[in-house]
């Protein structure tokens, strides 16, 4: 997927093993920050909706740019357009947890020999 950022750059977003490292301590694990991005309510009866896009937009953003970003830039740098369409592609597009713990393993294991 591309994206225009507000500064003009153009960024191909792309679900890499940095992308899923960045959200991997979200609480209640890859799954749980996909049903947030959703806007589903916690036990609690709240819902994270807003934390949990900014995560998902500054892993997307901050995974596939060419330069360290704060969370703060990373976020900043997405036009409120393309907000839903960036969230939806990386749920979309990421693997079950399971699946991104053994791709993890297995890029690790690839890259260290």
């Amino acid at each position: 997927m591309e994206i225009e950022l507000k500064n003009g750059e153009m960024l191909i977003l792309e679900v890499t093993p940095l992308f899923l490292e960045y959200i991997e301590d979200y609480e209640g694990g890859l799954e749980q920050l996909k049903k947030d991005s959703q806007g589903q309510k916690d036990k609690n009866g709240y819902t994270k909706r807003m934390y949990a896009t900014n995560q998902i937009l500054y892993a997307a953003v901050a995974s596939n740019y060419n330069t360290p970003l704060t969370y703060k830039q990373a976020v900043r740098l997405v036009k409120l357009e393309d907000i839903d369409n960036i969230v939806n592609f990386v749920i979309q597009n990421t693997p079950s947890e399971n699946q991104s713990s053994s791709n993890i393993k297995q890029f690790r294991h690839n890259h260290r020999n």
